[in-house]
């Protein structure tokens, strides 16, 4: 197990390159089959999944090269399978393939698609006019004519039932040039 690699690619998961690839590869149909190449892109800092970008901007490259995976047995010590350390390798190895295919069709000047893709983070409720959700009893709804008096025993009740902010992310466009 060649452990520098590893480690590279354990530093590179993590990253939001990365996390942009994994994207792309959600969103873009056309991705199969080839090598993302990130240039630019910005996630929703707010956001607590890393999958929420506002743009990812990149390019696609054929698969030229194939990674070379060593066998299971590598793997296996005292007859055990080491089956996280294995696909961690395999994932390290698809890595630096890709960087070094990339870089090879570049150098070749290969002209590669282009691609754009855009989403957005908002609020659904942020036009709710109703201070408590539509499933509140009544008589918690009521209280809402004066938000101002909290000193009815139901606030305790009613704290369960305001209308949160709830964030939803789209794919808005995506664009291959």
């Amino acid at each position: 197990m060649d452990d520098r690699l590893l480690k590279k690619y354990l530093e590179y998961a993590n990253t939001e390159e990365a996390y942009a690839v994994l994207f792309v590869k959600k969103h873009l149909t056309q991705a199969k089959g080839h090598w993302v190449d990130i240039v630019d892109c910005r996630r929703y800092e707010m956001s607590s999944d890393n999958l929420h970008f506002r743009f990812v901007v990149g390019s696609l490259y054929k698969r030229r090269i194939q990674p070379q995976y060593p066998p299971k047995s590598a793997h296996t010590i005292d007859g055990k399978f080491n089956e996280r350390g294995y696909y961690l390798m395999m994932r390290a190895m698809t890595w630096e393939t890709a960087h070094k295919d990339i870089e090879q069709q570049k150098s070749k000047s290969v002209v590669a698609s282009k691609f754009k893709i855009t989403g957005v983070s908002y609020d659904k409720n942020q036009n709710n006019k109703n201070y408590f959700r539509d499933d509140a009893p009544p008589e918690i709804k009521a209280l809402s004519k004066n938000l101002n008096d909290r000193t009815s025993p139901l606030w305790d009740k009613a704290m369960q039932y305001i209308n949160e902010p709830d964030f939803v992310y789209e794919v808005r466009q995506v664009y291959i040039i």
